[in-house]
């Protein structure tokens, strides 16, 4: 016996089986399941024979039980229910001129990724052979960051930083001098400035996975001033806040309001809006014993420093593969500065848009193409997705999936194929990155099934 199924229109499928007996030629047996819209609900099966219709009868009469195997027949009958069941689970329940529809429940309110962080520079990636020399040299001066949760991360690297050398505006050190470098001079005893304290931790906090860079305060009259105009300090991306958050590793101290984590931004247009006061410095207990000064005093002496500096903000920035700094100007009554005290200004993108420095580093945007089965009269029958993901998240390692509210599974490439079941389906899919730091996820629902289910369902959710 040979049987096969075809599909010979959306809605048929045939099931044939070739038997014979001693003595006898073969008899071809076709078993036809078909779904009949014009005629209503249900499904219509017939038989059709390798002769002709007017012969029909008697060739089935010709392979009757007593000259057909019994298992012959049982694997028809086998055949024949499984080509039912299939046709059943689809159409079954399909009324005449009622199509399978797909209809979006909930999706993203960004339908697009945020661009403004293809701008921001990183001295290095974290699998770079650099970066390893980095946490080598961290790790032999008793900095172990891992195993610790993020915040605790940026605490410890702050005090870390904060206690290396203890600062001198004095000693002005060239871009090129790597913190490398820098490290290994402290060891005899030179200090360096604000400047180099940032440098340092950006560097510390990217050879680990985190996303951080440098931040510059300058203060309103930074055209004029002789010296003392902008102070430097540092920005780390934080996935609990989902924002950029302030670290001031000179003074070893980050500004909260609220509970919350300030970001540079926010920290100025705080002190602006006259809430200095209100802001929480948190010190690092190492960094005021390093300079044997209670909490309170060094508080008490960063409020005071912190005062003024509410002109300008600068980051840094590339744009057309140039790296430059683009400055944020906190004052609708400022000017755009053209010299740094006394020395003219050139190269500098400016703007009056705080958003723009501030682009979110975890989105995850998906893109849907469609990749399953439409049928014109009965709508899509069986949907499919192929899905591509795509984040602003860096040093992306992997990407994970979770299905229906169950377990994240880890995905290898940033294309995931997307089967719909019937009734309410939902998706969601996250970027992680070197760190184990995980983007915020875009979640889908999307209902399948027929237009007279979609209120009964979307009402229990």
């Amino acid at each position: 016996m040979q049987r096969t199924c075809s599909a010979h229109t959306a809605s048929t499928c045939a099931i044939s089986a070739v038997a014979s007996s001693p003595g006898q030629t073969n008899t071809l047996i076709t078993i036809m399941a078909t779904s009949v819209p014009e005629r209503g609900s249900g499904t219509l099966f017939f038989f059709r024979t390798a002769e002709t219709k007017r012969h029909s009868a008697e060739l089935l009469q010709r392979t009757s039980m007593r000259t057909v195997p019994m298992h012959l027949w049982r694997a028809i009958a086998l055949a024949f229910f499984l080509t039912v069941t299939t046709i059943a689970q689809v159409a079954g329940d399909q009324h005449t001129n009622e199509r399978l529809i797909l209809r979006v429940l909930s999706a993203p309110g960004d339908l697009d990724l945020d661009r403004r962080c293809m701008y921001y520079p990183y001295p290095f990636s974290p699998m770079d052979s650099i970066a390893a020399v980095y946490r080598a040299r961290c790790s032999a001066y008793s900095l172990r960051l891992d195993g610790l949760e993020e915040l605790e991360v940026f605490r410890a690297a702050l005090a870390w930083v904060g206690t290396r050398w203890k600062h001198s505006s004095d000693n002005t050190v060239a871009p090129s001098v790597t913190t490398l470098e820098l490290l290994e001079r402290a060891q005899h005893g030179e200090q360096f400035t604000c400047v180099e304290y940032a440098r340092l931790l950006v560097d510390v906090l990217v050879s680990h996975g985190y996303p951080a860079r440098v931040v510059g305060l300058s203060k309103e009259d930074i055209e004029t001033r002789p010296q003392g105009a902008r102070h430097v300090a540092v920005e780390a991306w934080s996935t609990t806040y989902h924002k950029w958050v302030f670290l001031d590793p000179q003074w070893g101290c980050y500004p909260c309001m609220n509970g919350a984590w300030l970001s540079a931004y926010e920290l100025v247009n705080a002190i602006v809006a006259g809430k200095l006061e209100q802001i929480e410095l948190v010190p690092a207990v190492e960094v005021c014993a390093y300079y044997r000064i209670t909490p309170d005093e060094l508080v008490e002496q960063y409020r005071a420093f912190l005062a003024p500096y509410t002109g300008y903000l600068d980051y840094p920035y590339v744009y057309d593969g140039k790296y430059t700094l683009l400055m944020y100007i906190c004052k609708e009554s400022l000017p755009l500065p053209l010299a740094f005290q006394g020395v003219p200004l050139s190269g500098l993108f400016y703007t009056r848009s705080w958003r723009k420095a501030y682009g979110a580093l975890d989105q995850t945007h998906v893109t849907f193409r469609y990749s399953g089965d439409y049928h014109p009269q009965r709508g899509f029958t069986q949907p499919a997705y192929t899905l591509d993901i795509a984040t602003t998240l860096p040093w992306v390692q992997r990407f994970e999936v979770r299905h229906d509210s169950g377990s994240w599974e880890p995905i290898t490439s940033a294309r995931h194929q997307w089967t719909l079941h019937r009734g309410v389906n939902t998706i969601e899919l996250r970027a992680v990155g070197y760190s184990g730091m995980r983007s915020r996820s875009a979640s889908v629902t999307v209902f399948w099934g027929l237009p007279r289910e979609l209120p009964k369902l979307t009402s229990t959710q």
